[in-house]
């Protein structure tokens, strides 16, 4: 088996050196000399391609066929855009040296499924393959781009023959570099691509935990956008591949087309809650829900099309949302709407970059730095202005709930003051019933034990004079007889108003049972006799009371006194049982005066 083996390799190779051979130089461009002096050539000028119409065609069929190759003179003759079939280049390398030489065939287009390179010399040839489906293991280096070691002896020439297959754009353009300034240039992307993602993973994280911490779906909107977007990116630039999985093989590619029909979908979720479209732009606002719906049929589509349908359908969405939300930020930044010329001007920026990659994989646009980075670019540039956007709604937000928490403690304050208004009225409102009479508004016994109480204090710390004048009303139960209780309690009301007029500022008035009246007086001096007290309180109590029917009546009135100085230990039940003897002592008085005025008549 082994014996078969190796006569089926001595087979090939003799083929492929007869192969060689025959084939009529005059179809290449002229080789390429290579000198030390010079760490980078484009290889473009040097070569010439042909689009195979069978994909199974083999590097023998190539040769056997001699077939012509369309030579190129620039770059851009290799951008070849979305084509079918597979592409052949084939260029010549000679070392114009006498010492051997090491380069780096470098495909500079990350985003090919298939490269191979066939090294072919008159006596050794080789194979090499790379490319973003290609596991890692089998790669000719292990690098995010299609990379190949050429090794030149002193005035050798080569012809190499790369087979390119892609479900993509196929941009070709390829160099050859020294290892110092490959490695070099390598270092200075890496650099620049760990910053970018860098980038797009602190954005996407930091509003991700605004978004748990203020519950606001703008910023939840933004975090799937960068997402979906970056998912994208990575497997485009073939670091994902490079890193997490190249497993995916050909579905590499379908990840790209998802995660950027994905990032549309989410780019405009971000859009009308960031511009606030269903309140200030309706119309808008239902033309994006539309071609949002859109947006997940394509969705739908990159995980079930063959993989060139989904890329085709991958840049028709992400032009037209690009463009769809630059129209919609620039007519709300028409109508004033807060922070929409920042999202147009950061959108137009996205815009340039999405419409640049878009229009170079059509191979409308020429392959060059800025249209191969293009998007990377214009998308660095708009997600941080997005993200200042979003920084100034933040503190937008934040300095709205410091104002609701402001107006809401105010109103808690306000609300705690109208409650201890309240409070105090109503202490205030349960104090009048605990110590005032409901007929007459006079103390009732409880308020005039704690007022009496109060007064005996002052008067002991002053010593001064006190008096309690008990008031008992004579010919009150007739009234209540003749007329009713509700007159009873007219007159009650008419005699308890007499009273406080009567009494001086800081006397205290009470109801002391149904009809008797009990006045507290305080600081009573020398020339306030209680005599003259009582006789004015007689004469105002006498005046006649008209009833609400019209009936005029008249009460008289029994006043019993009793005093203390300051230096007495007197207290309310002593004053009571004192001014209730006098009392009652005027009672018999009175009731023996009307009996002698009665039996002389």
């Amino acid at each position: 088996m082994h014996a078969q083996r190796l006569t089926a390799g001595v087979y090939t190779g003799l083929l492929l050196l007869i192969a060689v051979l025959s084939v009529p130089w005059a179809q290449a461009s002229s080789p390429l000399s290579t000198s030390p002096d010079q760490a980078s050539h484009s290889l473009a000028p040097y070569s010439g391609f042909w689009h195979a119409d069978e994909p199974s065609l083999t590097i023998n069929d190539i040769l056997a066929q001699s077939i012509t190759f369309t030579p190129t003179h620039h770059a851009e003759d290799l951008n070849f855009g979305y084509t079918r079939g597979d592409v052949w280049l084939r260029t010549q390398v000679h070392n114009d040296s006498p010492q051997p030489q090491r380069w780096m065939v470098e495909f500079e287009y990350p985003f090919l499924d298939y490269v191979t390179l066939y090294t072919l010399r008159q006596q050794l040839s080789s194979v090499q393959r790379s490319g973003s489906a290609v596991p890692v293991e089998q790669r000719a280096l292990a690098h995010r781009q299609a990379v190949f070691p050429l090794e030149l002896a002193a005035f050798e020439t080569v012809t190499l023959y790369t087979h390119v297959a892609a479900s993509g754009s196929k941009m070709l353009s390829y160099n050859l570099l020294t290892p110092e300034r490959f490695y070099t240039q390598n270092d200075r992307h890496n650099f620049w691509l760990a910053t970018y993602f860098g980038m797009l993973l602190a954005m996407g994280l930091y509003n991700l935990l605004l978004f748990f911490g203020l519950k606001e779906r703008v910023f939840l909107y933004y975090s799937l956008f960068v997402a979906g977007f970056g998912l994208a990116i990575l497997a485009f630039n073939g670091i994902g591949t490079l890193m997490f999985w190249s497993f995916l093989a050909e579905n590499t590619s379908r990840l790209v087309a998802l995660g950027f029909t994905f990032a549309s979908a989410m780019a405009t979720l971000f859009a009308q809650s960031f511009l606030n479209t269903e309140d200030y732009c309706p119309r808008w606002h239902q033309v994006l829900n539309t071609f949002r719906s859109y947006c997940w049929l394509a969705v739908i589509a990159s995980l079930l099309l063959p993989i060139p349908s989904a890329l085709h359908i991958m840049d028709v969405t992400g032009f037209m949302a690009a463009l769809l939300l630059l129209i919609c930020g620039s007519y709300c930044s028409l109508r004033r709407i807060p922070s929409a010329r920042l999202f147009v001007f950061a959108w137009s920026l996205f815009l340039l970059g999405a419409g640049v990659f878009a229009l170079r994989n059509l191979g409308i646009l020429p392959a060059n730095f800025i249209t191969l980075h293009g998007i990377q670019i214009g998308s660095a540039l708009e997600m941080l202005l997005l993200s200042f956007a979003l920084a100034s709604r933040f503190n937008k937000l934040k300095r709205q709930k410091e104002r609701a928490q402001v107006a809401m403690l105010a109103a808690l304050k306000k609300q705690e003051a109208m409650l201890e208004q309240k409070v105090a009225a109503r202490t205030k409102a349960l104090e009048h019933l605990a110590n005032c009479d409901m007929l007459t508004g006079l103390l009732n016994r409880h308020g005039l034990a704690r007022c009496t109480e109060e007064a005996l204090e002052r008067n002991r710390r002053n010593g001064h004079r006190l008096a309690l004048l008990m008031l008992d009303l004579d010919r009150f139960k007739p009234i209540n007889d003749c007329y009713g209780h509700e007159a009873g309690d007219f007159v009650l009301q008419q005699i308890a108003n007499r009273i406080a007029h009567m009494a001086r500022t800081g006397d205290h008035c009470a109801r002391f049972g149904g009809d008797e009246f009990i006045i507290i007086m305080e600081n009573i001096e020398p020339h306030d006799t209680l005599e003259n007290i009582q006789a004015r309180i007689d004469e105002a109590i006498r005046s006649p009371i008209k009833l609400p029917c019209g009936e005029r009546v008249s009460v008289s009135v029994s006043v019993g006194v009793s005093t203390c100085q300051g230096t007495e230990d007197a207290t309310l039940e002593s004053l009571l049982r004192e001014a209730d003897s006098h009392m009652y002592a005027v009672k018999s008085r009175q009731a023996t005066a009307c009996y002698r005025y009665g039996s002389t008549n």
